[in-house]
């Protein structure tokens, strides 16, 4: 099975490289490369407001690398609570910011998707006591809305803040040239599995596979996503064959195997 890994960073090739060592062909195949933000001014002036916000909402694991990098190691503010859609950003928030051992991380359990937590996460923040008043969302130069809405609805000032950007991968000549070899030659017959974790991805990606002949026309081609949105986005774009799976790690393995079949099924390791 050809599988392509669309989430950025690290995370992308540590899944992508633990498929290779199962003894699957996959590619770490990024749909954004991450960059600098455009203003790195603005972020040091709003860090210095830090703790004028009595709450700071991370919308992925990128989001809090970022502001921990610009923090340098300043100690986060006591009242400035923490929020993180999703349980990867929870984790990054935990392992990156230098916030004291027993502030609380406020987050949704279970998936790890960025665009899956903010609803769930939403509950969470609207049960909060006191209500947060001034809130800064830490993103990419663009995202989703929706949870910044809820929150003015809710009577909140928010602001947001581009702690980094996203802009689509561009990949080489060379990466086609391997992917088509992987899946059997210059016009392959069988399309990749291709892993989105976000509505944006599927976009991009999905122009650019077919752009080269290697979209969801083909047979075999299938769009694994982790959120019934992202599913959703897939099926508009035209993939015919779409699964939803979680985002864990051992749930998108057993996933794999599933669209292997019998016979060449992908071992799930322990831990």
């Amino acid at each position: 099975m050809v599988v392509l890994i669309t989430r950025p960073g690290e995370p992308g090739q540590r899944l992508a490289a633990r498929l290779d060592a199962l003894g699957q062909t996959a590619f770490w195949w990024p749909a954004f490369d991450l960059l600098p933000p455009t203003d790195p001014q603005r972020v040091q002036a709003t860090l210095a407001r830090l703790p004028g916000f009595d709450l700071v909402v991370f919308v992925s694991p990128m989001a809090v690398r970022a502001l921990a990098g610009a923090l340098g190691g300043a100690v986060w503010p006591s009242t400035t609570r923490v929020a993180a859609v999703g349980g990867a950003t929870v984790h990054a928030v935990h392992a990156e910011l230098p916030i004291a051992a027993g502030h609380t991380v406020i987050g949704p359990p279970g998936s790890d998707a960025a665009e899956g937590g903010a609803e769930a996460l939403w509950p969470l923040l609207a049960r909060l006591d006191p209500a947060p008043q001034h809130v800064l969302i830490v993103r990419a130069q663009s995202g989703r809305e929706w949870l910044g809405q809820q929150l003015r609805l809710g009577g909140a000032q928010v602001e947001e803040l581009e702690a980094y950007r996203r802009v689509a991968h561009e990949p080489l000549s060379s990466d086609w040239a391997s992917v088509r070899a992987a899946l059997g030659g210059a016009q392959p017959l069988r399309g990749p599995a291709v892993l989105f974790s976000s509505t944006e991805a599927v976009a991009v990606l999905t122009s650019a596979l077919q752009r080269a002949g290697l979209g969801p026309e083909l047979p075999g081609a299938v769009a694994l996503c982790v959120h019934e949105r992202i599913a959703q986005a897939a099926s508009s774009a035209g993939w015919r064959d779409v699964r939803r799976c979680e985002a864990e790690e051992g749930a998108l393995l057993v996933a794999l195997a599933g669209i292997a079949g019998p016979g060449s099924a992908v071992p799930i390791p322990i831990s």
